[in-house]
């Protein structure tokens, strides 16, 4: 009897495992994607062939290790462009009801400067990123290249959110580890560096570890994939059934973008510190900072508590002048015409439409400009 029930779970698990397959075999969702809504389009932007933008880490380590092989330390400051990094969330690659020919602020930011070459705007940042995160890939920037200012875009909600995502054990090697020994994230990355790296640095694939278990498993999952191409894209199957997870919770718990969020205090601790962290590297590098609040839709009420954020802008601020970074409060700076909806009524309070992204760029090169001089 217990064989038969073996047998019949077995069956079950198979067919259900093939209906997902099937179910969502047509659908690309990007796992850091979830929230943006159907409206938003993440983009990325490239010139002369080459990518200069970045939203998730394997294309950051490409496009940084890239400019960091070009721009290394070994090139002058007279022989290649302004290197800014502009560091934020997915406000910076995401474009609210996208058309044709439009483009993110980091473009911009290159166009506007009237010569394309003498500046080059690097624009990482990950969806939902905390400033833990933040600081991290500053860190990982400056290992590879000599910037010479730094643009962080600063948001409420990110200030809620935990730890540094696993994906981020891409990038981290021994001396990011000892470098940032000291600092807000040395336990989280204590734990995504297993010390099983290269010698340069890089981490050493563990498809290709050379042990017999582990050639058998590949030989197999890849024969497997040849015959099946549902096998081959089981990947997908995570990502968009975890957005459906996603809005299913929204949907029971009547969670919307204008569910009003408190701060949660360990975590938001946590990465006040992981900002001040980063302000004081930039510093003692003798970085340039321009730290700016983001801007936020201002047409309807704001989904924070008003003190807690009346609180963080002011704590931010103080951090800016301490630290010697230019602060700057941009959220009133996009009007009301430039923002849309995440779908339907529910409203986007991040994301603006592409004119925003030009309104961002040209504030942020005016101050720019002043501090490169």
């Amino acid at each position: 009897m217990k064989k038969y029930k073996q047998i019949t779970i077995l069956i079950f698990s198979v067919l259900l495992a093939w209906l997902l397959l099937s179910l969502y075999n047509d659908r690309r969702i990007q796992a850091d994607d979830f929230a943006l809504g159907k409206e938003n389009t993440s983009r990325i932007e490239i010139l002369d062939g080459v990518q200069f933008t970045a939203h998730n880490v394997e294309e950051i380590n490409s496009v940084i290790n890239y400019y960091g092989n070009v721009y290394g330390a070994k090139v002058s400051h007279q022989a290649r462009p302004k290197i800014v990094l502009w560091l934020g969330n997915s406000q910076i690659h995401t474009i609210n009801q996208f058309k044709s020919g439009e483009h993110i602020a980091p473009y911009w930011l290159r166009k506007f400067n009237g010569c394309e070459e003498c500046i080059l705007p690097l624009g990482i940042s990950l969806s939902n990123a905390n400033p833990q995160e933040e600081l991290l890939l500053s860190q990982f920037v400056e290992s590879k290249l000599n910037l010479d200012a730094l643009v962080v875009e600063v948001e409420f909600m990110g200030f809620r959110e935990g730890g540094l995502r696993k994906e981020l054990s891409q990038i981290v090697n021994a001396n990011l580890v000892d470098v940032l020994r000291d600092s807000s994230v040395s336990k989280e990355l204590e734990q995504l560096f297993d010390g099983d790296r290269g010698v340069e640095g890089d981490v050493i694939d563990s498809r290709t570890d050379g042990s017999a278990k582990q050639r058998i498993e590949n030989f197999l999952s890849e024969s497997l994939g040849d015959l099946w191409k549902l096998w081959k894209d089981r990947g997908n199957l995570r990502s968009a059934f975890l957005g459906d997870l996603f809005n299913l919770r929204n949907w029971i718990f009547n969670i919307s973008s204008a569910s009003q969020r408190k701060i949660i205090k360990p975590r938001y601790e946590k990465n006040v510190k992981a900002l001040e962290d980063l302000l004081t590297y930039s510093k003692a590098s003798k970085i340039p900072v321009i730290l700016y609040i983001a801007p936020v839709r201002q047409d309807k009420p704001l989904p924070y508590d008003q003190r807690e954020y009346s609180q963080w802008k002011e704590q931010v601020q103080q951090l800016a002048k301490v630290y010697s970074a230019t602060y700057l409060n941009y959220e009133n700076l996009v009007p009301g015409e430039d923002w849309g909806s995440n779908f339907g009524e529910d409203i986007d309070f991040m994301h603006f439409q592409g004119g925003g992204h030009k309104i961002v760029a040209k504030e942020i090169l005016s101050t720019l400009q002043s501090r490169l001089k």
